[in-house]
């Protein structure tokens, strides 16, 4: 049987719902042949919720990725507490790697995935194991415009160690991967048409609603949602993430019992978001115009835009304080359901098995 580490960046939920969408098709596909260690921090109950009970599947709580860290009142980050951090990083990073490796050998592991910690492929490579890369940025590229070199230089160093890489949609990085690379687009986990048709038949009996679904993300804290015109758009309903505090009579929080939130995605008319990659791509894979936050501090927000031009996908950019007064009106739906639904999960489904197909050839 063969054993697949697959790590999970700390950082947000679109990191672990992408790759929750690529370890089921992967188990699906694998059958029995397949085993699992699944290694994540603040997102492992998340994941394992996900993933559900599964013989073949080990969950292992590891730290992962400092990511980005922002001021508590804006979107945008908060340099002063990031370099300090990041140096308590580099620090600690030696002993990481070592502790990986040890973890490796111990387990007799036979391929390396990580989205998109540097740490594992530093640590794969020690131990001579293939590792495979799949993102659509690295933290060094997203880090580039805020540290000099020598601060960056043990992050490049390390993903410089990865065998391959699967490079999704938006991503501008270096020539990662050494032994391959695969261009794999935007993914996201396939919906429930199923589930997604009955939530709009029960929010939206007549049909009349718009369903809005607007999601800040679950590292984000903004202090002032509940000041926002947006909820008192016409004909409106919002569906928020479980961590924004907003009693209005059209708004539902998402409970944090319901994982599969691309079925809401799915259900909806339009999509709210920063431009962070998990819930981009899943409004592009599900054919939902979007209306997007600017922020102005991350390279990896302008690289996701810049693919949304290239595929010509609808959307909006608005600033954060012109979109606290702004109201939705009709026009900004008159894109919406792009498209065939059932063709679009089809479409979905066939990139993931390319990912799948691609990951099963390294092991061989």
């Amino acid at each position: 049987m063969r054993t697949v580490c697959y790590y999970i960046s700390d950082y947000g939920y679109g990191h672990a719902t992408r790759s929750i969408a690529v370890i089921r098709h992967l188990l699906r596909s694998a059958g029995d042949e397949q085993k699992l260690i699944v290694c994540a921090g603040k997102t492992l109950p998340f994941v394992r919720d996900s993933l559900g009970p599964d013989w073949r599947i080990r969950y292992r709580r590891v730290a992962s990725d400092l990511g980005y860290i922002l001021r508590s009142d804006t979107l945008e980050p908060d340099f002063e507490r990031f370099r300090a951090a990041y140096e308590r990083e580099l620090v600690e990073l030696p002993e990481r790697v070592e502790l990986e490796s040890a973890f490796l050998r111990a387990h007799n592991v036979g391929l390396v995935v990580s989205d998109i910690s540097p740490v594992p492929f530093a640590a794969a490579q020690r131990c001579g194991i293939p590792s495979v890369g799949v993102s659509n940025f690295t933290w060094y590229t997203a880090y580039n415009p805020w540290l000099d070199w020598n601060r960056l230089e043990p992050l490049h160093e390390a993903y410089a160690q990865m065998d391959y890489f699967i490079r999704l949609a938006g991503a501008s990085e270096p020539d990662w991967g050494r032994l391959g690379r695969l261009d794999a687009g935007f993914i996201c986990r396939p919906p429930s048409l199923a589930e997604s048709a009955k939530l709009r038949k029960t929010l939206c009996p007549d049909g009349k609603r718009r369903i809005v679904f607007f999601a800040l993300g679950m590292s984000v804290e903004a202090e002032d949602l509940a000041q926002m015109r947006l909820w008192h758009s016409d004909e409106c309903l919002f569906f928020v993430s479980g961590n924004m505090q907003v009693d209005f009579s059209n708004v539902i929080p998402i409970p944090s019992s319901i994982t599969e939130t691309q079925n809401v995605a799915a259900a909806s008319d339009l999509v709210v978001t920063k431009p962070g990659w998990g819930t981009v791509s899943e409004a592009v894979c599900l054919g939902k115009p979007l209306l997007l936050i600017k922020r102005r501090f991350f390279e990896e927000d302008r690289n996701t835009i810049g693919r949304l031009d290239e595929i010509g996908h609808p959307y909006r950019l608005m600033e954060w304080d012109r979109l606290r007064q702004f109201v939705l009106t009709r026009p900004m739906f008159s894109s919406s359901r792009i498209g065939t639904e059932s063709v679009r999960v089809e479409a979905l489904n066939e990139r993931l098995d390319r990912i799948c197909s691609f990951l099963k050839e390294i092991m061989l």
